[in-house]
């Protein structure tokens, strides 16, 4: 549930007026202001003396467009440049027409540097007139001490010195036309005297402004704190100065973010690579593989199976007690060789059958080693296959 409105009021550079959570009215110090605000929403109430409400015709059919087309719609209705003031839309058109309220760029901006410089942060800022009671067939009068706030409609309204208020009151009933109020309703003292209409109403309700104001406070009808004094705007400006860093924090993690995906590709790519080698090494190391999952696991595998776990009779083993007496046979060439369940079979061309009985001789005689020979003779080359087993024990 958001946090209810608190109304106040600038009187000086210094001074405010605001209406405390207990419903009294109290003067002082910003400051003293600045302590009470965490508890509320602050609602500046803008004096109607420093704003115009003009009620215009839609500019166009596009929103979007609006807020470029008010200032030259109203551009002959204003007697200030408009580059020099600042114009609030209402937040939906009434009745065909879209409200407007407008005021000095100068005047605003006092006003929020004062909050600011006091700790203030209002959420709001409505002008003075449209706080005013109001409904259709009437018009409202707040009488203080030496001025007078008026709303003359449910989008118009002024403000004036109680000097020229008869004057400007008869003047507005003149123009009204047929849009004349049925009943002039007035608070904070008697009725003006000289205006012309047997209307008029004394209201007998609250005579503090801010106590009459709070009563149509919520919702806020028309925030001037649009555009470039909207919350979002303000927020931006605050950042400002963190523009440029955030910038280069940005630009750092994009080149970050560049390097890691540029990083990642060449990783990705030398694993491929490896995986690849180890693929074509495993096909080296065991001809005749064909399915391969997992090149290193599959190796280390096959190792386990050629080394010999208990004493001898390996395919290691094997073939170096195998290989070792071939080396003094410069007649036999080895062709190939396999290894299966603990044996080993070489495959050897050439010698002669006393040879090839001398070779048998040799590897029986090492202890624990079983050979068996056998020879065959094809187109005058001898062929031998000799196979290795370890001694049964």
């Amino acid at each position: 549930m958001p946090a209810p409105l608190g109304l106040f009021r600038v009187l000086s550079p210094d001074q405010a007026e605001w209406l405390r959570p207990d419903g009294a009215v109290q003067r002082g110090p910003l400051a003293e202001l600045a302590a009470l605000s965490s508890s509320v929403r602050l609602l500046l109430v803008a004096p109607g003396e420093t704003i115009t409400l003009h009620p215009i015709p839609l500019p166009s059919r596009k929103r979007s467009t609006w807020a470029r087309a008010v200032p030259y719609a109203l551009e002959d209705a204003l007697a200030d440049d408009i580059e020099t003031l600042h114009f609030a839309l209402a937040a939906a058109p009434d009745d065909g027409r879209l409200p407007v309220a407008v005021i000095a760029h100068a005047q605003l901006r006092a006003w929020l540097e004062t909050c600011s410089a006091a700790g203030l942060s209002p959420v709001a800022v409505v002008p003075e007139p449209l706080l005013l009671p109001w409904q259709p067939g009437d018009w409202s009068v707040l009488l203080e001490e030496r001025r007078a706030v008026v709303r003359t409609g449910r989008w118009d309204g002024f403000a004036a010195d109680r000097e020229t208020l008869d004057f400007i009151l008869n003047q507005a009933l003149a123009e009204a036309g047929d849009a004349k109020p049925q009943r002039l309703r007035v608070w904070g003292g008697p009725p003006p005297e000289r205006v012309g209409t047997d209307l008029i109403w004394q209201e007998e309700g609250p005579a503090e402004p801010l106590l009459l104001f709070t009563t149509m406070a919520q919702p806020v009808i028309l925030n001037l704190l649009q555009g470039p004094y909207s919350r979002q705007a303000h927020w931006g400006r605050r950042l400002q100065p963190w523009r440029a860093a955030a910038m280069l924090a940005g630009i750092w993690l994009l080149i970050q973010g560049v390097t890691q995906v540029y990083d990642y590709q060449r990783l990705r790519q030398e694993l491929s690579t490896l995986q690849t080698g180890m693929e074509q090494a495993y096909k080296d190391a065991v001809p005749g593989a064909t399915r391969i999952v997992n090149p290193k696991a599959q190796l280390e595998a096959r190792l386990r199976e050629l080394t010999p776990s208990g004493g001898g009779g390996g395919f290691l083993d094997l073939l170096y007690r195998g290989g070792q007496p071939l080396t003094g046979f410069s007649e036999l060439t080895l062709r190939g060789l396999s290894y299966r369940d603990g044996q080993l079979d070489l495959a050897l061309d050439g010698g002669s059958p006393a040879v090839l009985d001398r070779l048998r001789q040799q590897l029986e005689q090492q202890p624990g080693l079983r050979a068996e020979l056998r020879s065959t003779q094809r187109e005058g080359q001898v062929e031998s296959k000799v196979t290795l087993k370890k001694a049964a024990s």
